[in-house]
């Protein structure tokens, strides 16, 4: 803290400095100042994931290390947000931009519901400061050996792929793989994270998913039965995987087919990111970029990100990050549309808002399956109405809630439609 400035009276560093009228020494920190604002203080890593899955474990790395690497040395404490909406949401609307509080999120958990126009999003990619990017190499799709040939023979059944949200790259590798190649697959959607795929496969429950961390690739090839299909791009430690791309070029997509996968797969034109909320000051986010690139040179940190993610990983400036991400925002028409109608045949939710639901008031009789199904009457209907880990809008007091909130008893408005031969809920909103 600097001294002489009766910014003792400040809760936050933010309004210390404004108080003090010294932006221009944020804008432009010396090492010594910098030392002197991190010194002491708790930097906290908002990840915006459950913990076990590919955020949180990339996330946790970052936080063990970057702390060396901020002057001052600051403590680094780590908290876990249910979803990938519910922290997005935080970060732009209750985190102070105090330097104190860094997001970590991934491209198509948080960039996948904007491209699709959630009505859930309340927050502004594009005003947000970036600190860096973790790449963990690119997606590979692993399938259970033993599902192997019901890949190309419909009259047998579907591949269950497992997804979160239906944003991510290997939701679009499994969505053209179905449509272009002939793959005899269903999506299984709803899950709230990754780690809850990987317990999915465990149970059997589905046979294929994707991701770029060797980690668990490793797990589930080694130990759990599974058989690299395709690589997204091409990856060293996986020679002789088939590049999904070259697949389809290879089955004569044209020009505006191939932009549609590109358009879909911008969600994931980051992987592991992390971020400041909107208004942070200039120079808290250029320590922390600094910190975050002289972190990804440091010998121990590397040893251990090849360990956890693989030697395909590689680090991402804060700069080219925020590039990265407001070029993938901006959509292309003509791609939007292939992937709206590819998206309704595969009955997944849409890349544009569908007309609201009216909400009724009702008392769920049974919230079953940890909030995925609630049962309640309606103008004296049984009425039994699924909830969507990724389509599903919850708020509970204005704030937006995980599933598992919604209990039995609870009288809130729902808004629901029919999808399918299932009724699934739009919107829930509960006092």
């Amino acid at each position: 803290m600097i001294k002489g400035t009766g910014c003792k009276r400040h809760r936050r560093a933010a309004m210390c400095f404004a108080a003090a009228g010294i932006f221009g020494l944020i804008v432009a920190p010396g090492m010594a100042a910098a030392e002197d604002f991190y010194k002491g203080k708790t930097l906290t890593m908002m990840i915006a994931s459950r913990p076990g899955g590919g955020t949180d474990t990339t996330a946790r790395l970052v936080a063990r290390y970057i702390g060396k690497f901020i002057p001052g040395n600051p403590s680094v404490l780590v908290r876990n947000k249910p979803l990938q909406l519910i922290g997005a949401n935080d970060l732009h609307n209750k985190v102070h931009p105090d330097g104190l509080t860094m997001g970590a999120f991934a491209g198509g958990g948080s960039l996948g519901p904007v491209l699709r126009k959630s009505n859930a999003v309340r927050y502004d990619l594009k005003s947000w400061e970036y600190v860096g990017t973790v790449e963990r190499g690119s997606s590979v799709q692993i399938i259970r050996k033993s599902a192997l040939e019901r890949l190309k023979d419909p009259g047998k059944p579907p591949i269950a792929h497992g997804s979160v949200s239906t944003d991510r790259t290997q939701d679009a590798v499994a969505a053209f793989g179905a449509i272009y190649l002939g793959w005899n697959l269903k999506f299984v959607l709803g899950y709230p994270n990754s780690n809850a795929i990987y317990l999915a496969y465990g149970r059997g429950e589905i046979d294929m998913f994707g991701s770029g961390t060797d980690k668990i690739l490793d797990r589930f090839i080694k130990q759990e039965g599974a058989v690299p299909l395709v690589v997204e791009a091409a990856r060293n430690d996986y020679p002789g995987v088939p590049v999904f791309e070259e697949l389809l070029k290879k089955k004569g997509l044209t020009d505006r087919q191939m932009g549609a996968y590109r358009q879909w797969t911008g969600s994931g034109v980051v992987d592991k990111y992390f971020a400041l909320p909107p208004k942070t000051p200039a120079g808290l986010r250029d320590i922390l970029r600094t910190a975050f690139m002289t972190m990804a040179r440091d010998p121990e940190f590397k040893k251990q990100a090849n360990t956890i993610l693989g030697d395909g990983y590689r680090p991402i400036d804060g700069a080219t990050t925020h590039k990265l991400i407001v070029g993938a925002i901006e959509a292309d028409p003509e791609a939007v549309a292939i992937v709206k109608s590819m998206r309704a045949k595969l009955g997944l939710p849409q890349t544009m808002v569908k007309a609201p639901a009216p909400l009724a008031k009702v008392k769920f009789d049974a919230v079953q399956r940890g909030g995925r199904v609630l049962v309640f009457k309606h103008k004296g209907k049984s009425r039994k109405v699924r909830v969507s880990g990724s389509r599903t809008e919850i708020t509970m007091g204005g704030k937006i809630s995980p599933r598992g909130a919604v209990k039995t008893g609870m009288t809130c408005e729902v808004g629901w439609t029919k999808r399918g031969d299932r009724l699934e809920a739009q919107k829930i909103v509960c006092p």
